[in-house]
C-alpha cells in the first residue's frame, strides 16, 4: 500500500511538473506524425485527440503540427486514397501539416484533392510545379497561425528522393536552405514570433540557420535512429511510432527562445477520446465485411519484415512476383521490395484474408508487360542492388531469373552473374517481362523503364496486384511459400 501512494504521489509530481512548465511557457507546440494506419490497435488518431484536450483546456496557447506522412499507404487508403486520415485530423484542427514523401503515396492529383478537402493548410515549402507555376495545386508554401497573441511561422520540407520514388516527373523540388530561407523571411515580415520547419531528412544547413535565427525550431521523425547532426535542443526529434512529442517554450522580450522544455509522450499510456474512437470506427466498418474475408492458408510460416524483404530472397515476395508472371502471360518478372508493407511475422497454418493482402500490397499498383533487352536488365537489377545500402525499397524481387550479387561490392558493379530461365542473359536479346505501373512509369529512380514499349496481354491490365494475388490465394486454397535461391548473395558463402 505505501508503495502504492508513492507511486501515486510521483506521477502526481510529474503530471504537476509538466503542467506547471506549461503554465510558465509563452506557447505549447504538439508535434505527431506518421499514422497512416487510422484505426491501429496500440495507439491512433483517439489517443492524439486526448492528449490535445488536455492542453487545450489550459490557458497557455497550443499549438498543434502534424509531420504529415499519413496519407498513405493503408489497407483503408487502398479504397479512399487516404481520404478518411483528413476527415479524422479535421476533427482534431491541426494548426498545419506538414506534406510528407509518403503523402505522395497516391500521386499528386489525389494529393491536391486531400488538401481541398483538409480544414487546415497542407505545407511544403520547396516544391515546384510548372503547370500552376508555383506549389501544387492545394498546398501552401508556408503559414503563419497565431494562438492568442501568439505567431507561428510554419515552414516544411520534403526529400529530393521523393521525385524518383513516387514517379512525379512533372513536379520539380528546388533547394532546400534557399527555400526555408526565402519562406522564413516572408513569415518574420507578416509578424511570426518564431518560425519552425517540419522535415523528414538531415540538412546539414540546420545548425547554421539556427545560429542565425532563420528559423527557431525544427521537427522531425527519426524512427531509424540514423543521426548525423550532433544533438541540438532546438531540432526535435520524434524517436518511436506512436508517439507525440510536447514543446514548452518560453520567449524573452527581443522574441529569442529563453527556455525549451520538451517532453515525450506514449499514446498507447493515454485513453482514447471517444467521439474520435467512433469517427475511427465508423471508416474502419465500411470495409471490415471485405477486409476479413477469408482468402485461403498458408501451410508454412513466413516473414514480411522489413529487414527480410528488402535485403534477400523473401517467400512472400516470390509468391507475388510468381502471380504477376502466370498473370501476365509472360516469361519475366520483377517488382520493388518498397511494395510489400505488412511488416508481419506469419505462423504456419494462418487464414491469410483481403485484409492481410492490403496491408502486404497497400499500393493500388496495376500490372504492366514491357518489351525489354538483355543489357536493360543488367542496368535495372544493379540499380536495385543500391537498395541494399539504405533499404529504401528499390531491391528487386523477381520470378524467372536467377541472380548472384555480391553486397559487399561497391554499387554499380554488385551483379555477379543474372540467368534468365537458366540460361545468362544476352545483352541484346529483347525479353518479355511483367512488372509494375510504378516502376513502369520511372519510379524509385528506374528511369529506362519509362522509355520501353509497353505490350499487350490477354487478362485485364487495369487489375491492382493486390487483387491479382487475393485471387490466386484464394484458387490455391493452401499455399506453400518458399524460397529456391533465386536471389543469392555470394558474399555470404564466405561468411562463418
Amino acid at each position: 500500500m505505501v508503495v502504492f501512494f508513492r507511486l501515486a504521489l510521483l506521477a502526481l509530481l510529474l503530471n504537476s511538473v509538466a503542467f506547471h512548465s506549461q503554465a510558465e511557457a509563452d506557447f505549447t507546440i504538439i508535434y505527431a506524425a506518421e499514422m497512416a494506419e487510422a484505426d491501429h490497435p496500440v495507439a491512433n488518431y483517439a489517443q492524439l485527440a486526448t492528449l490535445l484536450a488536455q492542453y487545450r483546456k489550459t490557458n497557455t496557447p497550443t499549438f498543434f503540427l502534424f509531420g504529415g506522412g499519413s496519407i498513405g499507404p493503408s489497407p483503408l487508403g487502398f479504397f479512399d486514397r487516404g481520404a478518411h486520415v483528413i476527415d479524422i485530423l479535421n476533427a482534431l484542427s491541426p494548426d498545419a501539416m506538414s506534406v510528407s514523401h509518403r503523402d505522395f503515396a497516391y500521386f499528386s492529383e489525389e494529393l491536391s484533392q486531400r488538401a481541398y478537402e483538409a480544414a487546415f493548410p497542407l505545407v511544403l515549402s520547396n516544391l515546384y510545379d510548372p503547370m500552376t507555376e508555383g506549389n501544387l495545386d492545394g498546398l501552401v508554401n508556408s503559414i503563419l497561425v497565431q494562438r492568442g497573441e501568439r505567431k507561428l511561422g510554419i515552414i516544411a520540407l520534403v526529400a529530393p528522393y521523393v521525385v524518383q520514388q513516387y514517379s512525379l516527373d512533372r513536379l520539380q523540388i528546388q533547394p532546400a536552405e534557399q527555400a526555408v530561407v526565402r519562406q522564413a523571411r516572408k513569415l518574420k515580415a507578416q509578424g511570426a514570433d518564431v518560425v519552425v520547419l517540419m522535415h523528414t531528412t538531415e540538412h546539414d544547413f540546420l545548425p547554421g540557420l539556427l545560429a542565425e535565427g532563420v528559423i527557431q525550431l525544427a521537427f522531425r521523425n527519426n524512427y531509424d535512429s540514423q543521426q548525423l547532426l550532433p544533438d541540438q535542443p532546438e531540432i526535435i526529434l520524434q524517436q518511436q511510432l506512436h508517439q507525440a512529442v510536447v514543446v514548452n517554450v518560453s520567449l524573452s522580450t527581443d522574441h529569442h527562445i529563453s527556455a525549451l522544455n520538451t517532453r515525450y509522450v506514449d499514446l498507447a499510456q493515454l485513453s482514447p477520446d471517444p467521439a474520435v474512437t467512433r469517427q475511427i470506427q465508423n471508416h474502419s466498418n465500411r470495409l471490415q465485411l471485405l477486409l476479413r474475408e477469408p482468402l485461403g492458408k498458408s501451410v508454412v510460416s513466413f516473414t514480411t519484415r522489413r529487414d527480410e524483404v528488402r535485403n534477400r530472397e523473401n517467400a512472400f515476395a516470390n509468391f507475388v512476383t510468381d502471380t504477376l508472371k502466370n498473370y501476365t502471360g509472360a516469361k519475366l518478372a520483377f517488382i520493388n521490395s518498397g511494395t510489400i508493407r505488412g511488416v508481419r511475422d506469419y505462423p504456419a497454418g494462418t487464414i491469410l484474408t483481403r485484409g492481410d493482402i492490403l496491408a502486404e500490397l497497400p499500393f493500388r499498383n496495376t500490372p504492366v508487360l514491357l518489351e525489354l533487352s538483355g543489357q536493360d536488365l543488367i542496368n535495372i537489377f544493379e540499380h536495385g542492388l543500391t537498395g541494399l545500402d539504405n533499404q529504401r525499397g528499390f531491391f528487386l524481387h523477381s520470378s524467372g531469373f536467377t541472380l548472384q550479387f555480391d553486397s559487399r561490392a561497391a554499387a554499380g558493379n554488385r551483379i555477379v552473374q543474372l540467368l534468365v530461365n537458366g540460361k545468362p542473359v544476352v545483352g541484346e536479346r529483347m525479353y518479355e517481362v511483367a512488372t509494375l505501373q510504378y516502376l513502369a512509369d520511372g519510379g524509385d529512380g528506374f528511369a529506362i523503364l519509362n522509355q520501353r514499349s509497353k505490350l499487350n496481354f490477354f487478362n485485364p491490365n487495369d487489375r491492382n496486384i493486390a487483387d491479382i494475388v487475393a485471387a490466386a490465394i484464394k484458387n490455391q486454397q493452401h499455399i506453400t511459400l518458399q524460397t529456391d535461391n533465386r536471389l543469392q548473395d555470394v558474399s555470404q558463402r564466405s561468411q562463418p
